[in-house]
């Protein structure tokens, strides 16, 4: 996948420690339950090198991979969190992904504003161009004419005559 310009969270030091904590995390996970890399990556499903890049805390990990970690160590996926972020509590954890979110958010939001911004033009320029053309077409044509309606008959002398 094509990484996106200015998105550098993923060389942020939040991140890197973030990832180096969980590194850490499935490694002594791993070890209290005497398995190999080999045998933990099996039981999860995960490849030998892709799980030896995410034990080392250099492999982007997915939530997919995560939660077959997870099962196969017997533990949630917020366990492999718990204490990521250099001995932080949970919450500082999830303040920091929150606020990575809501950079990513915001970029999202002034991209949004700049495309509305635009649209917001163009519907000015179609308006005044829609505006300008009926009148010159009217100005070619001359006045409309006058059309004539018929007259509905008034409920009080339709009453008046039925009785």
């Amino acid at each position: 996948m094509a990484r996106r310009r200015g998105d550098d969270f993923e060389n942020s030091e939040v991140f890197l420690e973030v990832q180096g904590a969980l590194a850490r995390k499935i490694k002594r996970l791993r070890l209290d339950r005497d398995l190999s890399q080999r045998q933990l990556s099996s039981i999860a499903d995960v490849s030998g090198p892709h799980f030896g890049l995410i034990e080392a805390g250099v492999g982007n990990v997915s939530l997919l991979v995560l939660v077959k970690i997870a099962k196969a160590l017997g533990v949630s996926v917020a366990d492999l969190f718990e204490g990521a972020g250099s001995g932080k509590s949970g919450v500082d954890s999830a303040i920091v992904r929150l606020s990575g979110t809501l950079e990513k958010v915001e970029k999202h939001l002034e991209r949004r504003r700049d495309e509305f911004a635009r649209f917001g033009d163009e519907l000015k320029d179609f308006m005044k161009e829609h505006r300008e053309a009926p009148r010159a077409i009217a100005v070619e044509r001359g006045p409309e004419p006058v059309r004539k309606t018929r007259r509905q008959p008034r409920l009080a002398s339709r009453e008046q005559g039925s009785t």
